[in-house]
C-alpha cells in the first residue's frame, strides 16, 4: 500500500506534468483537452517510454490524491453503478448521434428525436456530464465534448459502451449468484452471463444466435485489444522473418486483424485464419483485396483436433484467457498431432504480474479483465506460474520453460516442446 502524503503526491503530479507539457510543446502537439475537436487519444507514442512513464505517474498520483482527500467513507460510496445506466441509455437510444458534432440541441429537441421523456433525457445527460460526456453551454442546451463525439464517429467505441452495459454489466450482476450455484465451475455455460441470459449455453453460443449482438461484441473486444498495451504492435515481437515463406495458422483469429497486419509486413507469409463459421464468413469480406490471396479463412472449432498439419506457426492471440484451464489443456492437446519438426506455437495474451509491479491504473485494468473472464466464461487471466502449470498439464514431459523477456506490458516467453524426436517451440508474446 502506498503511504505517500497529499503534498508528496502533489509534487509527483507537478513534476511529471511538467515533463509531459514540455514534450508536447516541443513537438507542437496539442495539450490534453475534452474540447469537441481535441485528439481522441493520448498523443504520447509508444517510442517515448519515459514520457509514458510520467503519464502513468500522473494518473496514479491524481487518482490516489483524490481518494486520499475523499477519505475512506466517501471513497467507498463513490463506487456506484449509475454511470452504467446513463451510458446504456445514451447508446441504446442513440442520443449522441441526435446532436450535431459542432452544433447544439435542447433537451426538448433531443427527447423528441429519440422518442424519450424530456425529464429522463435531462437526468441522464446531466449525469453523463459529470463524467465529461456532453456539456451544457447554456441552461437546457446540450453540446458535444471529445468523449461524446467518439460515440458518434467511432463505431468501435459506441459498441464498447453498448456491449459493456448490455452484456457485461448484466453478466456481472449475476456472477456471484453463479458462484453460489456452480461453485468452482470451469464450464463456460455455468456463468453470470448464462444466468443473466436465462440460458444453458456459453457466451459465444448465445451471441452467435444474434448477429447484431455478435457484431457489437466483436467490435467492442477489438476496441479493447487495440488499446495501450494490447494493440497489434505486439504481434511483431516474434521473429516472423525466420519463416519468410512459411504458413501461419491463426487459431481463433476472428476477422483476421492480426494476419492482415502481418501480411502487410511480411509478403512471403501465407495465413489461414480459423474461427466459427459465421465469424470467418464476415472476416473474408474484410481483408484488403491485395492481401486476399495470402489470407485464407477456414471454419474450425479449436476444441477439436487441428486439421491443418505441418504449418510453420500456430498463432493464438487473446484465446487462452477466454477459457478455463480444463479447456486450455484440451486446446493444446488438440494441436499436438499437427506439429511438424520445428513448428512454433506463438501465444499473444495477458500476464498478471506481481501486485504493485505495474502502475495501479494499469493493474486495475488487468484485474478487471480477470473478473470479466470469470463472469463471461469461467475463464481467467494468468500469472507466469499459471502459464507454466498450464503447459505442464497439457504435456508435462515435453514442455519446458526456456526463456522470458519483458517488453512493456507484453511478455515474450519462449518454451520448448519436445514431441518424441520432434522439437517445436512455443513463443509467448
Amino acid at each position: 500500500m502506498d503511504t505517500s502524503s497529499a503534498s508528496e503526491l502533489a509534487t509527483i503530479i507537478s513534476v511529471n506534468t511538467a515533463k509531459i507539457t514540455e514534450y508536447l510543446t516541443s513537438r507542437g502537439l496539442a495539450a490534453p483537452s475534452f474540447h469537441v475537436d481535441a485528439p481522441n487519444r493520448s498523443l504520447i507514442p509508444s517510442d517515448a517510454p519515459e514520457i509514458e512513464t510520467a503519464r502513468s505517474a500522473v494518473i496514479d498520483a491524481t487518482l490516489q490524491l483524490r481518494d486520499l482527500l475523499l477519505g475512506p467513507k466517501e471513497y467507498l460510496m463513490s463506487f456506484t453503478h449509475d454511470w452504467l445506466l446513463s451510458m446504456q441509455a445514451i447508446v441504446r437510444f442513440q442520443i449522441a448521434t441526435s446532436i450535431p458534432i459542432h452544433g447544439e440541441k435542447s433537451f426538448t429537441e433531443i427527447a423528441e428525436s429519440c422518442s424519450l421523456d424530456e425529464l429522463d433525457v435531462r437526468r441522464i445527460l446531466r449525469h453523463a456530464m459529470t463524467k465529461r460526456i456532453f456539456y451544457e453551454p447554456r441552461k437546457g442546451i446540450v453540446a458535444h465534448t471529445a468523449a461524446s463525439r467518439l460515440l458518434v464517429e467511432d463505431s468501435q467505441m459506441s459498441d464498447w459502451v453498448g456491449a459493456s452495459t448490455d452484456e457485461l454489466w448484466q453478466a456481472a450482476s449475476q456472477t456471484v449468484n453463479a458462484m453460489v450455484k456452480y461453485p468452482g465451475s470451469q464450464e463456460p455455460n455455468e456463468t453470470g452471463f448464462a444466468i443473466a441470459n436465462n440460458s444453458d449455453k456459453s457466451v459465444f453460443e448465445v451471441l452467435s444466435q444474434d448477429m447484431f449482438r455478435a457484431k457489437r461484441f466483436g467490435n467492442a473486444m477489438k476496441a479493447f485489444t487495440e488499446g495501450t498495451g494490447f494493440d497489434l504492435q505486439y504481434v511483431d515481437n516474434y521473429p516472423w522473418k525466420e519463416i519468410e515463406n512459411g504458413t501461419v495458422v491463426d487459431v481463433g483469429g476472428s476477422h483476421g486483424f492480426a494476419c492482415t497486419k502481418l501480411a502487410s509486413s511480411f509478403p512471403g507469409l501465407k495465413f489461414i485464419v480459423q474461427d466459427l463459421p459465421s465469424v470467418v464468413a464476415n472476416g473474408a469480406n474484410s481483408v484488403p483485396a491485395e492481401l486476399s490471396r495470402r489470407i485464407e479463412f477456414m471454419a474450425h472449432d479449436f476444441l477439436k483436433e487441428q486439421p491443418i498439419k505441418n504449418a510453420d506457426v500456430y498463432f493464438f492471440r487473446w484465446i487462452f484467457h477466454n477459457w478455463s484451464d480444463k479447456y486450455c489443456i484440451q486446446i493444446l492437446r488438440n494441436l499436438i498431432p499437427a506439429l511438424k519438426n520445428g513448428a512454433c506455437i506463438v501465444i499473444n495474451d495477458n500476464v498478471l504480474l506481481k501486485p504493485g509491479t505495474l502502475p495501479n491504473w494499469r493493474e486495475e485494468r488487468l484485474r478487471s479483465m480477470d473478473l470479466t473472464m470469470l463472469e463471461l466464461q469461467n475463464s481467467r487471466e494468468r500469472e507466469l506460474e499459471d502459464w507454466e502449470k498450464l503447459f505442464a498439464a497439457a504435456d508435462k514431459s515435453r514442455l519446458e520453460w526456456k526463456h522470458i523477456k519483458g517488453i512493456g506490458l507484453a511478455y515474450i516467453t519462449i518454451l520448448l516442446s519436445r514431441f518424441l524426436q520432434i522439437i517445436s517451440r512455443i513463443y509467448y508474446i
